[in-house]
């Protein structure tokens, strides 16, 4: 007996021996699991799980099929196509079919697979392709949209000049994130389906209208449709976050405005199974894209909205009707992390169903059971569900066990510092795999963007926790001034303060780091991208000597120069509060801009930008860089011409991970 647990010990001494640091090439070869469409009896999910490829500089999604009633088994392939890629699936009402968007044929399409032979048709066959769809419960119409050109471009006005690409641009939002206006709209339409071949002439709702449709769902009539729109253009569009719900009668042909009268955000509607009600996301404040979202319910019998949420502090999304119209489930920001909640409809009572350190990204409804995403600091999306007669949790995927089961985990640890305005702050501790307390360890603040973003227990694919803490990086990840899930003051805090508290909580969380026997006080560095690249530009200015090395990306470093330069101006002016010509404005502008700061730069500082980030241009960080090298700081640029807000291309993500921490072996 002593032998064999002698040989178990061993045994397990390899095991845990077997265990490796995560590194960047294991982090980006992750499976990408995708929110799961569920089948109406709850017993069938399908979801994407996309590969990388990084010979190949891209990524391929397949569909999978697995069953909610076995866990943990093997999901099986529906789709095998490594050069298309299939995604946004949904079941038919009886689950024999799945439709889904394929790449197959060129453009995006709908298709339709028979589960059990895995048969396929395309069903669509628009001829720049489809942006979403929803099937109707009958399977006989179609729902889907799509770009319609509408406005003329250069050639156009121009024949004799067809080569020139220049562009005429009379007012604003003439483009956005990473794209430029492409002269068309988002229109939805709906058609006939027959034998899996959309029918003709097809019924563009917006016909002739100029505007876009950000999401929308079908009744389960088939009948009617609601969806959201702003029915604005140029500098009232780059303004305004009045979005509004709009329901459409298919046999009436008729329009009208179910949310007339609110000024600020309402998105995502969603029917009823029965039909009979109808709620969505909305926000009350004009131009504020991070004010709470409200659950909202209009009930078509009386035609009157109700508030269903005043009473919840925090916002709700992705919003999921119970198969008895009796309850609505949502997802809410919660102290660090995401979480289902239930509100029951005829009390407007609400519980919280899911509890721990995760974010759940997505509901999916079974007759029995909730069927979610989720993530946490230390592994990618699975699927899980949450059963309804046991009160229990329970993990359906293990996509990236294999992988994950050799990887040693980060220890991640809550914090609470005490702010300079005496608040209490939540901030993570996120230490390497291999920690030893008696150790020293470099130092990391991580600066969040949003800025209304909370730091929670996503798993991001660039800024990742357990790979900093992997590579021997203590995180300090501080939900600074302006983040949700503390309520609304904290959130909202941020507006107009940019410089302000929100910095001085980033000073209250590394200071109190540095009180940590584990913390060296000498090696720190703060990093962070967008707002928390501008707050790093801030910080390299005002920081006192705490810092021995900065990383911002895609960071606001002028904000004068910013402000008329981004495209979404209702965030500009709401955060900001106004434009710098403006008198009442230039004390802000003074004390929260970080090139007003930049004689005091004394600290190495990388800086990573991509050329089609048109929320922040690269001039930003053109600046940035140039006002360093000017100054004689240690600096470096790294700039991606194919890349905007994000760094998406595998081979590019794989040169930025590798300079960011090359950059930190550098001068941390």
């Amino acid at each position: 007996m002593k032998k064999l647990f002698g040989c178990i010990l061993f045994a397990l001494s390899l095991t845990v021996s077997a265990q490796q640091p995560l590194r960047i090439e294991q982090l980006l070869n992750f499976k990408k699991v995708g929110n799961p469409a569920v089948s109406m009896d709850g017993l069938s999910m399908v979801f994407y799980i996309e590969t990388t490829n990084l010979e190949k500089n891209k990524g391929n999604k397949d569909l999978y099929l697995s069953y909610t009633s076995k866990e943990g088994i093997e999901p099986v392939q529906l789709t095998n196509t490594p050069d298309y890629n299939e995604f946004a699936p949904q079941f038919n009402r009886t689950g024999s079919h799945v439709y889904f968007i394929s790449t197959e044929s060129g453009a995006p399409q709908v298709w339709v697979m028979e589960i059990k032979t895995k048969a396929k048709n395309q069903v669509s066959s628009v001829p720049d392709g489809i942006g979403s769809f929803i099937i109707s419960s009958d399977e006989t119409t179609l729902y889907y949209t799509a770009d319609v050109k509408m406005d003329k471009n250069v050639a156009e006005i121009y024949p004799d000049a067809a080569k020139s690409n220049a562009r005429i641009i009379d007012d604003l939002m003439y483009r956005h994130w990473d794209s430029w206006d492409d002269y068309s709209y988002t229109h939805l339409f709906f058609v006939s389906v027959n034998n899996y071949i959309a029918g003709v002439n097809p019924i563009d709702i917006l016909k002739d209208e100029p505007y876009d449709v950000e999401n929308f769902d079908v009744n389960v009539s088939g009948k009617e449709v609601a969806y959201a729109c702003k029915r604005l253009k140029g500098k009232e569009y780059a303004f305004s976050t009045n979005t509004e719900i709009y329901y459409y009668d298919t046999q009436a042909k008729q329009t009208r405005n179910l949310s007339q009268g609110n000024l600020g955000y309402d998105m995502n509607p969603k029917f009823s199974h029965t039909g009979k009600y109808l709620i969505w996301e909305s926000m009350t404040k004009a131009g504020f894209e991070s004010d709470k979202a409200n659950i909202i319910l209009f009930d078509f019998g009386t035609a009157k909205t109700s508030f269903l949420t005043n009473d919840f502090a925090e916002g709700a999304s992705n919003l999921t009707w119970s198969l008895n119209d009796k309850d609505i489930y949502f997802i809410a920001p919660t102290n660090g992390t995401f979480q289902i909640y239930d509100l029951e409809l005829s009390t407007k009572k609400i519980r919280s169903i899911t509890a721990g350190e995760h974010d759940c990204k997505s509901i999916g409804l079974g007759a029995k059971a909730l069927i979610y995403a989720k993530t946490t600091m230390n592994s990618p999306q699975e699927i899980y569900q949450y059963s309804f007669a046991l009160s229990k949790e329970s993990q359906l995927t293990f996509v990236n066990k294999k992988e994950l089961d050799n990887i040693s985990v980060s220890k991640v640890e809550r914090r609470i510092v005490k702010t300079t305005d005496g608040k209490e702050m939540l901030v993570w501790i996120i230490l390497p795999p291999d920690f030893d307390p008696s150790k020293k360890y470099p130092t990391l603040l991580y600066c969040q963007g949003g800025p209304q973003s909370m730091v929670s227990c996503s798993y991001s694919f660039r800024w990742n926790f357990a790979l900093m803490a992997a590579n021997g990086y203590v995180v300090v990840a501080p939900n600074r001034r302006g983040l949700p899930g503390f309520g609304r003051e904290w959130n909202d805090a941020i507006s107009g303060d940019w410089g302000g508290q929100p910095m001085k909580d980033y000073l209250s969380a590394i200071d109190d780091a540095k009180t940590l026997p584990y913390v060296d006080g000498n090696r720190l560095g703060a990093v962070g991208a967008s707002y928390g690249g501008y707050s790093v530009y801030w910080l390299a200015g005002n920081h006192n000597k705490r810092f021995k090395s900065f990383i911002s990306h895609c960071g606001l470093y002028n904000l004068e120069s910013w402000y008329p330069s981004t495209e979404e101006m209702f965030f500009a002016k709401n955060d900001i509060g106004g434009a710098h010509w403006q008198p009442e404005m230039a004390e802000a502008y003074k004390k929260f801009s970080p090139h007003n700061f930049v004689q005091k730069w004394d600290t190495p500082i990388m800086v990573i930008h991509g050329e089609k980030d048109f929320r922040v241009p690269v001039s930003e960080g053109m600046q940035a860089f140039g006002s360093a090298q000017l100054q004689n700081i240690k600096s470096r640029f790294l700039y991606f011409p194919d890349e905007g807000h994000w760094v998406l291309k595998p081979q590019n993500a794989l040169v930025w991970h590798r300079e960011f921490f090359r950059w930190l072996k550098e001068t941390l």
